[in-house]
């Protein structure tokens, strides 16, 4: 009997486990093909990503039903659907944006410039990288075969040099595993502080528990799912799309409901005529409108308020006190960036506190154990980042700078998804780039410019899929679960990031080797983006060390702005703390001239505008009725993007002309 007790637990756990990785390698394999190959709109991009959902959709509304009619015991409950979407999160995590977007692309494409470029092999010849971390070798007039067929496409006859490769792997896995590690370790530290102690709103987990939560009574699916707002919401949103991607391919045949507006021409008259591009035009985007009613109403009023503050700031500036510097506002979210995630640290200071000494001390329970491993595999993944920079000869010092500004912003980046659910914000590009171009040349070497700018590129802009913020929500979907259930699902997701590197690292492989551009013919290479990150940052500062200067110099104090930005999130923090009533968020300054909030404010305004107008005249029950419809517009938006890829799919199979049909900022 308790033989058979302990195989039927194993089969409860390896069950979850195997769906998920099948779902794993869907996601996989279907990101490069749709993505890159076909150009097609992103999948796998943002903390909602539609390839997972659609997954889980799936897995819920027909896999399950059919398990709970006809094998009651094989169906998964809302803890091992809460492991399936966990590894479904972490699974998108490296296919596009998170990292092979861009890594295989920027080393071929390094290699590629290198052997063009004698000004630029001199600058690598006095880096010395170690020649492991490339698929060829670097050098001016060098062949470079595994890299031009990379960028290019293979001849007739030419099999893919996957041996070329084999040493990245090992090389770069020597930085990307104790950076995961760090930052899954870094979510095991602040989940049980925001989440029980600080009462940190995590909207996301609200249309993420709705979904895989059990059916109650004799249901067969979710209460979610039996809701009639919510598959109005779902049906409205569906079609609207439906529609406008149906006007995309027959113009003068299908009507469409226009979702974006342009009144440029009501802004010519001085000064209105400064208003920036999205004051003027914009769209509505309902997975961002249906996340917003789920923000705390300060975050929400702030995100909003402080677009709209910044967009009179640069209207009053360029018409009356020009010139005026776009760059000023990205220094003020950069300070921001380095004030908000140590003022969370320093909130939760006795937290901090204790898991350090849990791993100096022991451990006395099960949450201390918890806590006590997450120490030492912070502590571990920081050290490990650290032999890796030293091995590529960056300054101690520097290195230090580097890992330091890794935690606070996966940190700062985890901090706003729990506090807004936004599934797709990142600051700029230039985050660490901006900070290594204000350090004294007599303290630059060629090493530390040059890793400066590539990892401050993966811990900034290339990490706009955060490890720890996809952690966090992951280890938390099943409410109930203890500590050690955190430690061992962990462990496990960690693994699914390691084993992503060399599944979804051949795809990309495979779909680059075999396609010179784009089917549409729009980009060549098929990331044309991807081949350019080194240039953009590493390759700049490495030009600018080796002239022995700076060559991009700021015409305003660029160091005072990132000082001012700093103290006014620093103030906000305070304030908001001081007095529950105080109505501006420092998280808001994070957002200030951001590519992805000026996309989606105006769709943060109506779910904010939606949620106070319901909760004054309807009360917290109407709020709580009317919950299930705004989980429908997230979850309609969803749907609708999954259907278009669809489409794109058949049609390109077909051999038919498409177009991608734009429905989320990506």
């Amino acid at each position: 009997m308790n033989d058979s007790f302990d195989e039927q637990g194993k089969t409860r756990v390896l069950s979850p486990i195997l769906i998920g990785l099948a779902g794993a390698v869907f996601i996989w394999f279907i990101t490069p093909y749709n993505n890159f190959v076909l150009g097609n709109a992103y999948i796998s991009d943002d903390f909602m990503p539609v390839a997972a959902l659609f997954v889980v959709l799936v897995l819920v509304l027909g896999v399950n039903p059919l398990l709970r009619r006809l094998a009651p015991g094989a169906a998964l409950n809302a803890g091992q659907m809460g492991i399936v979407f966990g590894i479904l999160l972490i699974a998108s995590v490296t296919p596009s944006q998170g990292l092979l977007r861009e890594l295989p692309y920027s080393l071929a494409g390094a290699a590629a410039r290198v052997s063009e470029d004698s000004g630029l092999a001199d600058a690598y010849a006095k880096l010395k990288p170690p020649p492991s971390l490339f698929p060829d070798t670097l050098g001016y007039g060098q062949d470079a075969p595994a890299s031009q067929s990379f960028l290019g496409e293979l001849g007739p006859g030419e099999r893919i040099p996957w041996g070329a490769w084999l040493a990245p792997l090992f090389a770069w896995s020597g930085f990307l595993l104790p950076w995961w590690i760090m930052m899954t370790a870094l979510a095991l530290i602040v989940l049980p502080q925001w989440r029980d102690n600080e009462r940190q709103p995590f909207p996301l987990w609200e249309v993420q528990r709705a979904l895989i939560e059990d059916p109650q009574d004799s249901g067969r699916v979710a209460p979610l799912f039996r809701n009639g707002g919510f598959w109005t919401a779902v049906g409205i949103v569906f079609c609207l799309h439906l529609l406008a991607g149906g006007q995309w391919y027959a113009p003068e045949r299908v009507p469409a409901i226009p979702l974006r507006w342009d009144l440029s021409a009501c802004f010519t008259e001085e000064p209105f005529r400064y208003l920036p591009w999205y004051i003027k035009s914009n769209r509505i985007h309902f997975m961002f409108l249906g996340m917003a009613f789920f923000m705390p109403k300060r975050v929400g009023f702030s995100i909003w308020f402080f677009q709209l503050a910044y967009a009179l700031l640069i209207m009053v500036r360029q018409a009356y006190y020009p010139p005026f510097h776009y760059g000023m506002i990205s220094d003020h979210r950069i300070g921001a960036w380095l004030a908000v995630p140590l003022g969370v640290m320093w909130l939760g200071r006795r937290h901090w506190q204790h898991v350090f000494r849990c791993v100096f001390r022991g451990a006395a329970h099960a949450a201390d154990r918890r806590d006590r491993l997450a120490g030492i595999a912070f502590l571990g993944g920081c050290l490990g980042m650290f032999a890796w920079l030293m091995w590529v000869r960056v300054n101690a010092v520097w290195a230090v700078a580097l890992i330091v500004l890794s935690v606070l912003y996966a940190l700062g980046l985890t901090r706003i998804v729990a506090e807004t659910g936004l599934p797709l914000m990142a600051p700029d590009t230039h985050y660490v780039l901006t900070l290594a171009r204000l350090v004294p040349v007599a303290w630059r070497t060629a090493a530390s410019m040059y890793w400066s700018g590539i990892v401050g590129f993966w811990i900034g802009h290339g990490n706009r899929l955060c490890v720890t913020t996809f952690m966090v929500h992951a280890l938390g979907l099943d409410k109930d679960a203890c500590p050690r259930k955190h430690v061992r699902l962990a462990g496990l997701l960690v693994g699914v990031l390691a084993l992503s590197l060399i599944v979804c690292g051949a795809a990309h492989l495979l779909a680059s080797y075999h396609h010179a551009e784009t089917l549409d013919g729009r980009q060549q290479p098929i990331s044309s983006w991807g081949t350019r990150c080194f240039a953009w940052t590493g390759e700049s500062l490495l030009r600018e060390w080796k002239a022995g200067q700076a060559t991009q110099v700021a015409p305003y104090n660029r160091a005072g702005h990132i000082v001012f930005g700093a103290a006014l999130a620093g103030l906000l923090q305070y304030l908001c703390q001081a007095s529950p009533s105080w109505p501006l968020h420092p998280v808001a300054l994070l957002f200030v001239g951001n590519w992805y909030a000026h996309r989606v404010w105006i769709s943060v305004l109506i779910g904010w505008l939606a949620k106070v107008l319901i909760l004054r005249y309807g009360g917290s029950r109407l709020y709580h009725r009317a919950r299930a419809v705004f989980v429908g517009l997230v979850i309609g938006e969803v749907v609708a993007m999954a259907f278009w890829v669809g489409v794109t799919i058949v049609i390109a199979a077909l051999g038919l002309p498409y177009r991608q049909v734009d429905i989320l900022p990506f």
